[in-house]
């Protein structure tokens, strides 16, 4: 005689089934959660210990360049090994970049559409507003002009695409004549002086860095180019993590007057940003 299992069995096991999937599915959303933190904490880590050591490399840097009390005239570049790694430290007088709180309108102009690829008539409007927004005055009456860069982001018509282009290339932090000097200017901005002639502007930067000699600045826009040394300085350290990403860590210093703890430099900016082989 077949004897028939009660309904009320076969709904509490498939009840019992149903809570142990729904708890091995909460344990092993637990478990995944878990690991994410586990793996941000680590990545946190690591990026903290190489702005550390990007500190270190940007002050011996900084250390060799007092200690020889000769102006930062070129780029240059020195490669030190330091806490285990290879780290690349790049120094710069900022006169090699563009100063978009005095950079003449022209100037501007060649920067939108030699660096960033806008069309001449539009890089001219773009010029025009930069003047404009940085003309605008303050409370007190004097003009506000950009503290950061990145403040060239408020300026009707710059939008991120554009920023990034130029990101690298200008600066906020000189007071000077608006000029920029060959020597210490990236190619990029070289091409900008050389008026969009990449092959001119990359033959002088092959020349100035492996040759002692000066440039030779005639064929630039004379409009554009400024000389002299003095003034606040860039200092980067690319400090590799782990896989193709790098971790930058800038700083832009004044060397004329004393920082904490008696030190001949005074840090003005701190910046970093992770960067990966495809940039």
């Amino acid at each position: 005689m077949i004897r028939e299992v009660p309904t009320h069995r076969g709904l509490a096991l498939i009840a019992v089934l149903w809570i142990v999937a729904a708890l091995s599915l909460a344990a092993t959303g637990l478990i995944h959660s878990a690991k994410l933190e586990i793996r941000k904490a680590s990545r946190h880590r690591a990026v903290v210990e190489a702005a550390a050591l990007g500190d270190a490399a940007n002050r011996l840097v900084l250390q060799e360049i007092t200690a020889r009390a000769l102006p930062v005239n070129k780029s240059e570049h020195v490669e030190l090994e330091f806490g285990g790694r290879w780290i690349r430290v790049r120094a710069r007088s900022l006169n090699g970049l563009v100063d978009i709180n005095n950079a003449a309108e022209p100037l501007l102009a060649a920067l939108f559409q030699h660096a960033a690829g806008v069309a001449p008539a539009n890089a001219a409007v773009l010029a025009r507003a930069v003047v404009e927004w940085r003309k605008r005055p303050a409370a007190g009456g004097t003009p506000i002009g950009f503290d950061a860069p990145e403040d060239l982001l408020a300026v009707p018509g710059v939008d991120y695409a554009l920023y990034a282009r130029i990101q690298d290339l200008i600066s906020a932090s000189l007071r000077g004549g608006g000029l920029v000097n060959p020597e210490a200017a990236p190619l990029p901005v070289l091409v900008v002086l050389a008026e969009g002639n990449v092959a001119l502007a990359s033959q002088l930067y092959a020349q100035r860095e492996n040759s002692p000699l000066p440039m030779d600045t005639t064929s630039l826009n004379a409009a554009f180019k400024g000389g002299g040394s003095g003034g606040p300085l860039s200092v980067i350290a690319e400090v590799p993590l782990d896989g193709a990403v790098t971790l930058e860590r800038s700083w832009v210093v004044a060397l004329s007057s004393s920082g904490r703890n008696g030190l001949p430099w005074r840090v003005i900016e701190q910046r970093q940003r992770l960067l990966s082989s495809a940039n």
